[in-house]
């Protein structure tokens, strides 16, 4: 299941994933990430042991509050201990005529299924709930489709988990880890079918033709997805 990755989290997003100061659903995303990639699975246990190191060297009397901050980012970080790992009862995700292997954290995330909705030329979307600041969302491209020229008002981040895609950016291929910002305008498009998991941070924004109509539905979506996240 281990593929190399061309684009990956920078070093400080690995920095904050190992200290578990993330979103839930940033987390995920990472972890998914680092599962296939070998590359970022060395460098985060290199980054986790400096953190150790350094919280231990802490002076005692500031041990304290950290040690409890630590737990608690430990208790809420999204990785899978084995008896969890049992647990997961959804390790395919089945796409036309073929299946495609989940990392464990997302197969975990998935695993109390998931409602995909067509948004239209040949784009599916199910939407997960991990946490009260993201919107997370499996997101299936069939061959030959497009998204709407769009940007963000925030971030943006997709995981590549089957196939490819491309924009005026470069082109991604499973296991590549790619951000956008607000300065990023683009336009992804797949020719082989690709599936993807994304974290936004704020909704998007399409910039072009009659898609730009829909912009206020992409606010509510977004909104909605966190008042719904609330009770997760």
């Amino acid at each position: 299941m281990i593929n190399e990755a061309n684009f990956h989290p920078s070093t400080e997003l690995l920095q904050k994933f190992a200290a578990g100061t993330l979103s839930g659903g940033m987390n995920v995303a990472i972890s998914a990430h680092v599962e296939l990639c070998e590359l970022c699975r060395k460098q985060t246990s290199e980054l986790e042991a400096k953190a150790t190191i350094d919280w231990l060297q802490t002076p005692a009397d500031d041990n304290g509050a950290e040690y409890s901050d630590m737990i608690a980012n430990i208790i809420s970080h999204p990785q899978l201990n084995k008896a969890e790992e049992k647990k997961s009862i959804l390790s395919e995700m089945h796409m036309l005529d073929h299946s495609v292997s989940l990392p464990k954290v997302l197969a975990k995330a998935a695993a109390e299924g998931l409602v995909w909705k067509k948004l239209g030329g040949g784009i599916n979307q199910a939407q997960i709930s991990l946490d009260d600041e993201t919107q997370c969302e499996f997101i299936y491209m069939q061959p030959g489709s497009q998204t709407p020229v769009h940007k963000h008002q925030g971030s943006e981040v997709t995981l590549v988990l089957d196939g490819s895609f491309s924009d005026e950016l470069g082109q991604y291929g499973r296991s590549d880890f790619i951000m956008r910002t607000s300065i990023d305008v683009h336009q992804p498009r797949s020719d082989e079918g690709c599936l993807c998991f994304a974290v936004l941070d704020k909704p998007l924004t399409f910039t072009k033709g009659i898609a730009r109509l829909l912009n206020p539905l992409n606010n509510y979506r977004f909104k909605k997805a966190l008042s719904q996240n609330t009770n997760f």
